[in-house]
């Protein structure tokens, strides 16, 4: 069985030599390519957090079709390419077709494999074995399809290294598929395209090397049979249908990009309403504080002991001729010195009292001054990169939110040292925010007396950090956290369904990601930013 498939004697001397069609190699090379880089773009749609199970399936049938007519095409152009003197190559419908299937059902577990939101090193490994030993099958499926009066077999050693190259290609290309979805967006397609040359050299590499195991010997008798179809008809319409497949795949892929960005537009826009009417409400809870303490200022002005002093005065001005006799002799006299104490005390605990309240007061005209200046400089910074402190961000949220003077609310900070990074202050700032925001409102809902958020930042590896956003509120249900992200669900009776939706898209444009844990109902959440870590060159 080994001795059909392998070439385990000496060559025979009767070996035929083929010839490649240039053109047509280039052409298997640029569809590789394109394939390639429609798979890296669907990996990102496929990984969309705000995705539904409908989304999910449609995206992996459809991306499974499209990256597999991909791969397909490209090996097929790439048979279409081969020639041999005098000979006319036909293929096999069945066989032709059962390699296509082979094809979009790896490609299928490909992306199945990438959907998921973390992946181990097993699942590289083992997932790249198992595509490139499916991208092998359709290979020389494909192969045996060929209806020629020749017998082929394969040099083992050069079999094998196709096997070992389609493998390799495929670890890389999951690798790529992964890296390319998890940069800032301005960087994605360019990374997006360097990638798909790589996997586009990577793939037919495996294919001619195993073009080039192929030995073609002359075999009696003709095969030319039923249900063949022709090499020129056939490059044609594998082209076509190809590019079509492609086209249809891309244009679908940039319609839905084009969407996230519309809506991560609207919610931005409803972000940044939200951001004014936190402002404008914190502002009035300080003005209201401002409002108590001047009221009793007045309070004390007008009920002050102080005013005792015109009667004093009036009554020394009636004894001034003879004050020393009046004070030392006369019974109403005498009392002076003592009433001057007690005044004096008197003056002393409204002096104090006056003075906390006057502190109070400065304390919150410069917090309303902090707010308004925060909200101004948000709203002048445009959305691009800033080098920017973490704790920074983190302390300006928390004054916009009001939690930083919150009497109702304890807040926890645990803290990383981190050096400042290059990021998107307003994006970050307004995630920040809206997580903030969602966790106050969580806890106070809630019946439990202590309430309670931490914040706690971290540095995971050398490339990415982690921001925290932790409350003991009332918690999610598992149902809601699978949608979570989803665009226009909320749980909250005036809620909108944009803020976590645009929160989720603007960490996928940083390079970074969103995801949320909870227990349940009443047993908090806890929301995981993760961004990369950007030291700027100069620090």
């Amino acid at each position: 069985m080994l001795a059909g498939f392998f070439q385990l004697f000496p060559i025979a001397s009767d070996q035929l030599h083929g010839q490649y069609d240039l053109r047509l190699v280039i052409l298997s090379w640029l569809v590789a390519v394109f394939a390639s880089y429609i798979a890296l773009d669907l990996v990102g749609r496929l990984r969309d957090t705000s995705n539904t199970k409908a989304d999910i399936l449609f995206w992996l049938v459809g991306g499974s079709i499209a990256m597999g007519a991909g791969i397909w095409s490209m090996h097929f152009i790439g048979m279409l390419s081969f020639t041999i003197p005098g000979l006319t190559l036909r293929y096999d419908l069945f066989w032709t077709g059962f390699s296509l299937l082979v094809a979009v059902l790896v490609s299928g577990f490909a992306l199945y494999l990438l959907k998921a939101a973390t992946l181990n090193l097993m699942h590289l490994l083992v997932g790249g074995v198992i595509l490139g030993l499916g991208i092998a099958s359709m290979h020389y499926t494909g192969m045996g399809g060929m209806l020629i009066t020749l017998n082929i077999r394969y040099l083992p050693n050069l079999f094998f290294v196709s096997i070992l190259i389609a493998i390799f290609a495929s670890e890389a290309a999951i690798w790529l598929a992964l890296k390319s979805n998890q940069i800032i967006l301005k960087m994605r397609n360019r990374i997006k395209l360097i990638s798909a040359v790589i996997m586009g050299v990577a793939i037919c590499g495996m294919h001619y090397t195993g073009m080039a195991a192929a030995i073609f010997t002359p075999l009696c008798g003709n095969v030319a049979g039923v249900g063949t179809l022709d090499p020129t008809v056939l490059s044609m319409s594998v082209a076509a249908i190809t590019f079509v497949i492609l086209g249809v795949a891309y244009f679908a892929s940039a319609y839905k990009e084009a969407s996230n960005q519309q809506k991560l537009e609207t919610a931005r826009q409803l972000g940044m309403a939200e951001v004014a009417a936190s402002v404008l409400h914190n502002v009035g809870n300080v003005l209201n504080s401002l409002n108590v303490s001047t009221n009793i200022l007045s309070e004390k002005v007008n009920q002050s002991k102080m005013q005792s002093l015109n009667d004093l005065r009036t009554l020394m001005h009636e004894h001034k001729d003879n004050l020393g006799d009046f004070i030392a002799k006369d019974a109403q006299g005498s009392q002076i010195p003592r009433f001057l104490d007690k005044l004096t005390d008197h003056w002393n605990e409204e002096q104090q009292a006056m003075s906390g309240e006057l502190g109070m007061l400065t304390k919150n005209i410069a917090h309303i001054k902090d707010i308004i200046s925060t909200q101004q400089g948000f709203r002048g910074v445009k959305s691009m990169e800033h080098v920017i402190q973490i704790n920074d961000i983190l302390q300006e949220a928390l004054l916009i939110t009001g939690l930083d003077i919150s009497r109702e609310i304890r807040v926890e900070k645990d803290y990383a040292h981190l050096k400042p990074i290059l990021i998107d202050k307003v994006k970050m700032l307004q995630i920040i925010i809206n997580l903030l925001a969602n966790a106050k409102e969580a806890v106070r809902a809630s019946s439990k007396p202590d309430k309670l958020i931490m914040i706690k930042t971290s540095l995971n590896d050398s490339k990415t950090i982690s921001i925290e956003v932790r409350d003991n509120g009332v918690g999610i249900t598992p149902e809601h956290v699978k949608k979570i992200f989803s665009y226009g669900f909320t749980t909250k009776q005036t809620g909108h369904g944009f803020g976590l939706h645009m929160c989720a898209l603007s960490a996928n444009e940083m390079g970074g990601s969103l995801r949320v844990k909870s227990d349940g109902v009443e047993k908090g959440a806890t929301f995981i930013f993760e961004v990369p870590y950007r030291i700027p060159a100069k620090l």
